[in-house]
């Protein structure tokens, strides 16, 4: 039964929590008491996951993490006064947790690439054929995004992405998957994404280890991963992005 509820609430989480109202669905995630209707925090700090119903009928996905709430994440919450019966979803969220009713998140993190290290030696292809290798962003900020066309969360942060690279020219963004180009580019057309798409991959995708997608490597211009996200949320792409800023200078 615990590992039904896990499977559940991880299909949940990629696909977005939608709550039932007579009137109309609204995503409800709740995490330390406040609300959200998207992820705040990467998949990576779950500690355990509650699944909460009310009698009206109104669900949420109850989460708790293995660290404290960042405060960046609170400018993401929601207003209670805008989440359906949002009080005794409180009261139901406080008493699972209470009552260890959630399924705990044991997630075996194997860190395949650290900051400080030194990025390998590359060479990749991109979807117009053409080679790309560590000569190519000598002396340059590089940003490197692994994805897969059958990630959500991935295709959902592209947009976002791509202006990125819009703002900052002078910085080597790629795209990186180990698909090829048939099943890639569809998804990239649609999603405008930017980056010096890299298709094919034999080489990066190894970084993943079983800490799941997307990741995302920042590296300086000496060659030195400076910052390195599993997953995706607000604040992560806040910081990524802030890094690349600082690395610019």
């Amino acid at each position: 039964m615990k590992k039904l509820l896990f499977t559940l609430a991880c299909c949940l989480l990629a696909v977005n929590i939608h709550a039932q109202t007579a009137s109309e669905a609204q995503k409800i995630i709740i995490v330390d008491g406040y609300f959200f209707d998207k992820m705040p925090v990467s998949a990576q700090q779950l500690a355990s996951i509650y699944l909460i119903e009310t009698p009206g009928r109104t669900s949420a996905l109850g989460l708790t993490l293995s660290e404290p709430l960042p405060e960046k994440a609170l400018k993401y919450a929601i207003p209670a006064e805008q989440v359906p019966e949002s009080a005794l979803l409180l009261e139901r969220y406080r008493e699972a947790i209470e009552n260890a009713a959630g399924t705990p998140v044991k997630v075996k993190r194997e860190a395949t690439l650290k900051v400080g290290d030194k990025f390998p030696e590359f060479s990749a292809v991109d979807i117009d054929g053409r080679t790309w290798s560590n000569d190519d962003v000598k002396g340059k900020v590089m940003v490197l995004n692994l994805w897969f066309t059958g990630c959500r969360p991935c295709r959902a942060e592209m947009p976002e992405l791509s202006a990125w690279k819009d703002e900052m020219p002078d910085v080597m963004f790629f795209s990186s998957t180990y698909e090829d180009v048939q099943r890639a580019r569809p998804v990239l057309e649609a999603r405008k994404f930017n980056w010096i798409p890299l298709v094919n991959d034999t080489q990066f995708t190894k970084f993943i280890g079983n800490n799941g997608y997307p990741m995302t490597i920042v590296v300086d211009k000496e060659g030195i991963v400076a910052q390195v996200e599993y997953g995706t949320s607000p604040v992560q792409r806040e910081e990524l992005k802030e890094k690349i800023r600082q690395l610019r200078r």
